[in-house]
């Protein structure tokens, strides 16, 4: 359970570092990569609250997040492969994490703080 609590902050952090240029295809890529992110937050909060008798409940979750981590891997190198020696580009990474942010505000699934925290950021 401990490995799940820390996979959202790295999965942020990767994408952050790994972030994109080109307005729309950016928004278009960062509502992609949010909408995966918040899948995994349902999936996590999920497993979070099930009853931990209840092993079926439990594997299913687990392939589900399995089978997401592969798909945001997947997104993460289509992600590098296309925008490729702009990830290293500051303002680059800044207009992505940004878009992302606001992208991640449509996830029913986010906390009211990680809510606040994107939503202040966007503001800056």
């Amino acid at each position: 359970m401990n490995r799940i609590k820390m996979f959202l902050p790295l999965v942020i952090c990767g994408i952050i570092l790994f972030s994109g240029c080109g307005n729309n295809e950016i928004k278009k890529d960062a509502v992609e990569i949010g909408d995966a992110m918040c899948r995994n937050i349902e999936i996590m909060n999920k497993l979070r609250a099930i009853d931990p008798r209840d092993s079926v409940g439990t594997q299913k979750l687990q392939l589900e997040a399995k089978k997401l981590q592969t798909e945001m891997t997947i997104l993460y190198k289509e992600f590098g492969d296309k925008y490729g020696e702009k990830t290293k580009n500051k303002d680059f990474n800044k207009k992505f994490a940004h878009e992302l942010r606001k992208a991640m505000l449509s996830c029913p699934s986010l906390s009211k703080e990680d809510r606040d925290q994107f939503e202040k950021e966007i503001k800056e």
